[in-house]
């Protein structure tokens, strides 16, 4: 089984000039999902980019589960990282994933209002495996259980990978989206029409 988690909305967090990773979103045992945005007004280019707000970074007290080593170190490799003065650079990494965290339209004391956050983002990713088990279930096969481990061997294959954005916060720089696995925006936004062919 996974739990599917937000990785919080402030940025990689900010205490006494390093980063503050968010609970449980650093725990090696959750699928951690981040936000992403497309608001017009934010992009030059056009397409989806990290959410500023979204929660991302270095778990300091989870070592990096074996399943995302190898994502993770290319990563630190890119030369998009920031300084490890502040962050575990050895610590289990997050988002695994992420989705549309901006300008969601609830109902609220009657009325319409937009809200952002991770915990929008979230189950939207939920709703996305739940539609991927259905899949499975239709066909006789078992349910996907725990997603960390395929998500990191697919490698970003089924997801729309993100290259723009910063996640900092206060006097911290946060971390920069760049091309495949990075703690902005993990993998990326799922695409179902290709997962359900992968999974």
């Amino acid at each position: 089984r996974t739990i599917i988690y937000a990785s919080g909305d402030a940025g990689v967090g900010c205490g006494d000039d390093k980063f503050v990773p968010n609970w449980p979103a650093s725990s090696p045992y959750v699928t951690t999902v981040g936000g992403t945005t497309n608001a017009i007004q934010e992009l030059e280019s056009g397409g989806e980019r990290a959410w500023e707000d979204g929660g991302g970074g270095f778990s300091n007290f989870f070592a990096a589960p074996e399943y995302q080593k190898q994502a993770v170190e290319a990563y630190l490799k890119s030369g998009k990282a920031p300084s490890t003065r502040y962050f575990n650079s050895s610590g289990r990494a997050y988002p695994d994933v992420s989705a549309l965290a901006t300008e969601y339209e609830i109902l609220y004391l009657d009325s319409f209002i937009g809200v952002d956050g991770t915990s929008c983002a979230a189950p939207t990713f939920a709703a996305v495996v739940s539609l991927l088990n259905d899949v499975r279930l239709n066909k006789g096969k078992s349910t996907l259980g725990f997603l960390n481990p395929l998500l990191y061997q697919l490698a970003g294959k089924g997801f729309h990978d993100v290259t723009e954005g910063r996640n900092s916060h206060g006097t911290c720089p946060g971390f920069v989206a760049t091309k495949g696995w990075d703690p902005t925006s993990g993998w990326g936004s799922p695409n179902f029409g290709l997962l359900k062919f992968l999974v």
